[in-house]
């Protein structure tokens, strides 16, 4: 008998949850604190599959064990987890929300499976895009999901567009749009993720499986660390460093993402 419970449990801890993202209170569920919600879990928790990478791992989906993953043992982990625990904070927060599922179309010209999750959040009728989970040029607040026209976050300006084929997420980049993720608005149920992820972490071409990603928002720019390679994105400058070896990889993974795991790191030719 399948137990799909854990993916629908209440989050044990809301106001853990909220410490663990730097917040130490909030207000009612506005827009105001969405965004507010979005940025911080951004800046604090990281994008990152070490799970699936270094330790293969099985990755759950349940709400209890992403708490324990991500606010008692201070991990990050990739979309679906990411997405799922944030939902699961909002949910908590009293915001009437939805999970979609995302194909996700920057830089590939192919059509590419759906390998993401984010959330639709509406507050007094009107309907928001959030997404802590990608590990690319994320929003750093809620967009409005049925609005045309630019909208800035951060230092990027995006711009919704609904078609034929589904809403698609664009960026701008030189005055030109940049595809970035594409997905029809119908809701999702959490459990419709599990063969998704079940693909994305076990797959033997999911591109999490072939090499060590790690991303992290910053107040002027984002941290990445792509296989043993760190860049540090700051005002437009970028710094690139190639780590040697597994101890100067954990200790940057600690000092530059709060990371701190307990398993042995593969070996990067």
């Amino acid at each position: 008998m399948f137990d799909f419970k854990p993916l629908y449990a209440p989050l044990p801890d809301s106001k853990r949850y909220l410490e663990r993202i730097g917040i130490s209170s909030i207000d009612g569920p506005d827009k105001e604190t969405l965004d507010r919600l979005v940025l911080c879990h951004q800046r604090t928790v990281p994008f990152e599959n070490l799970d699936i990478y270094d330790a293969d791992a099985y990755i759950s989906l349940g709400i209890p064990e992403l708490y324990d993953k991500i606010v008692l043992r201070r991990r990050g982990g990739y979309c679906f987890e990411l997405n799922a625990a944030f939902m699961g904070l909002l949910i908590s927060l009293g915001y009437d929300c939805y999970a979609l599922a995302v194909r996700v179309v920057w830089n590939f010209p192919d059509v590419m499976p759906i390998s993401h999750r984010a959330t639709v959040v509406t507050i007094d009728g009107v309907r928001y895009f959030c997404d802590v989970g990608f590990g690319g040029p994320s929003p750093q607040n809620a967009l409005y999901l049925d609005v045309t026209g630019f909208q800035e976050s951060g230092a990027n300006i995006f711009e919704i567009e609904k078609g034929k084929s589904g809403t698609t997420i664009h960026r701008i980049v030189n005055g030109k749009r940049e595809r970035l993720l594409l997905f029809s608005e119908e809701p999702c149920d959490p459990v419709d993720f599990l063969a998704l992820s079940e693909y994305q972490s076990r797959g033997r071409d999911s591109m999490f499986r072939k090499g060590r990603l790690l991303n992290l928002v910053t107040e002027t720019g984002s941290i990445t660390l792509t296989g043993n390679v760190l860049k540090i994105h700051d005002d437009g400058n970028t710094s690139e460093k190639t780590l040697s070896d597994e101890q100067e990889i954990k200790a940057s993974m600690e000092k530059n993402f709060g990371l701190s795991v307990d398993f042995p790191l593969k070996a990067i030719d």
